[in-house]
């Protein structure tokens, strides 16, 4: 059983053969392969701020549905040893209550043992099917693995975002606040005491993205506490417990097409593998079915105790031995006919999900790659063009301001869709590692030989 703990060091996620070699299995993969990985849910003091790596780690340590699909397969493990061994022998043990009087002597007790022998190839097959579903049940730990890992990924990149957003929003609050005051203070004086060209529009252009801002304030809170609940989740934590503010991501393009990921995900899908694993199942069950058909033997000795005639004779008194072999009759066509009819179509039903495993992957790689795309194409376009000119524009606009050829809500105006473009640049970068998390996820694999260089983010 434990020479295969070592495959779940290049699990999903991990390093496989496709992955060069420099790119070792992470140290996660490894811990969460050993026995004594799972660690009894405990305090973890993250308030100081987290690393991926880190709650990568503590995801695979302390996951109760993880270390629940760990121990299903540990205990299918076990599975094949039973299936190949004999049926427990049956010893039978009679006691007369009135002896049964013979020519040599009455009977008193007897004792019997008898074994039965199942026809030959019935427990080969019964263990191969047993080791199938044991592979079935490892398949589905390292499914689910893998699932915890992307969700831990696709929560701390939307965490992060969170953490940013509200960042953003608060400093813009308090520039907000300063244009609102200045502008109710200049639009109070006369026109000829105003430096600045004011109106009442810009005194309430400013009070309302002071409203705003503090809507939205409270809206990404709310939505940041539903987030830590949930990666508290996946680490076994309390909800409400402490999570600081997370690392940045840096953005590393994909560099894959779909047919790329098509064919990691022949290749690696653990769904695909266990796929084949069920129809291999099937297929010794079916064998089971058709040797049902033939008869099992049963072969057995009994001892007679027996006591000394009345009238003694030669072989008086001496007990009695008896062996015994009988057989199995299954003549019940019929039952017989409908058990093999029934393991065929579970055989074909396990060949029909594969395929449908299949086209279902091929889809939903299509549209994860889309989406990984589009939020690729964001991350550029905001941060090599959009924000720059944002920042060119509230800067005209502030000096247009300064020298009265403009208003203070013109300047508000180009904060505000500064504003915007930050949030929808953390969005969109967000958005890319929460895609190639899935992408890993649907492909069984990591995918970081695939991506570019690390870049530093220059929008913080």
């Amino acid at each position: 059983m434990r020479i295969r703990f070592p495959v779940l060091c290049i699990l999903a996620l991990a390093a496989c053969s496709t992955v060069p070699s420099e790119a070792p299995a992470p140290d996660w993969a490894v811990a969460a392969a050993q026995p004594e990985a799972f660690s009894a849910p405990g305090p973890v003091d993250l308030s100081a701020g987290p690393d991926l790596a880190q709650l990568i780690e503590l995801a695979a340590k302390r996951n109760p549905r993880l270390a629940a699909a760990r121990e299903r397969w540990l205990a299918a493990e076990q599975r094949p040893a039973q299936a190949r061994a004999l049926p427990d022998p049956l010893f039978a043990y009679t006691e007369l209550p009135e002896q049964v009087e013979t020519r040599v002597g009455p009977q008193n007790r007897r004792f019997q043992l008898t074994q039965k022998i199942p026809y030959p190839g019935k427990l080969a097959a019964a263990s191969s099917m047993a080791k199938e579903e044991a592979l079935v049940a490892e398949l589905e730990y390292r499914i689910a693995l893998r699932d915890t890992v992307a969700a831990v990924k696709v929560g701390y990149a939307e965490y992060l975002y969170l953490r940013k957003a509200i960042r953003i929003v608060e400093q813009n609050q308090a520039l907000a606040q300063q244009l609102a005051e200045k502008s109710a203070a200049l639009y109070a004086k006369t026109e000829k005491q105003r430096t600045d060209a004011v109106t009442l529009f810009d005194t309430l252009k400013a009070q309302s993205q002071l409203a705003q801002l503090a809507y939205d304030r409270i809206t990404l809170e709310e939505l940041r506490i539903t987030e830590q609940a949930d990666l508290n989740r996946l680490l076994s934590r309390a909800p409400r417990a402490a999570i600081g503010m997370p690392r940045d991501l840096v953005f590393r393009p994909l560099h894959a097409t779909p047919e790329e990921l098509f064919r990691l995900g022949l290749d690696h899908r653990q769904e695909l593998e266990a796929a084949l694993h069920k129809v291999a199942a099937a297929g010794y069950a079916e064998r089971l079915a058709r040797l049902a058909r033939v008869p099992d033997f049963t072969i057995g000795a009994a001892y007679t105790l027996v006591g000394a005639a009345v009238s003694p004779i030669p072989g008086s008194g001496d007990d009695a031995l008896g062996l015994t072999l009988g057989l199995s009759l299954p003549i019940w066509q019929t039952k017989n006919r409908a058990r093999i009819a029934e393991a065929k179509h579970r055989r074909q039903a396990a060949i029909r999900a594969r395929q449908a495993e299949t086209d279902d992957l091929m889809a939903r790689i299509s549209k994860a790659y889309f989406r990984l795309q589009n939020a690729e194409r964001l991350v550029k376009l905001y941060k090599e063009s959009l924000i720059p000119q944002a920042e060119q524009a509230m800067e005209i606009a502030e000096q247009w301001r300064d020298t009265g050829r403009d208003t203070v809500g013109r300047y508000l105006e180009a904060q505000s869709v500064w504003l915007n473009f930050q949030l929808a640049y953390h969005r969109a970068l967000a958005d890319h590692e929460q895609m190639v998390a899935r992408l890993e996820q649907l492909t069984g694999t990591s995918l970081g030989s695939l991506r570019g260089k690390e870049k530093a983010d220059a929008s913080k």
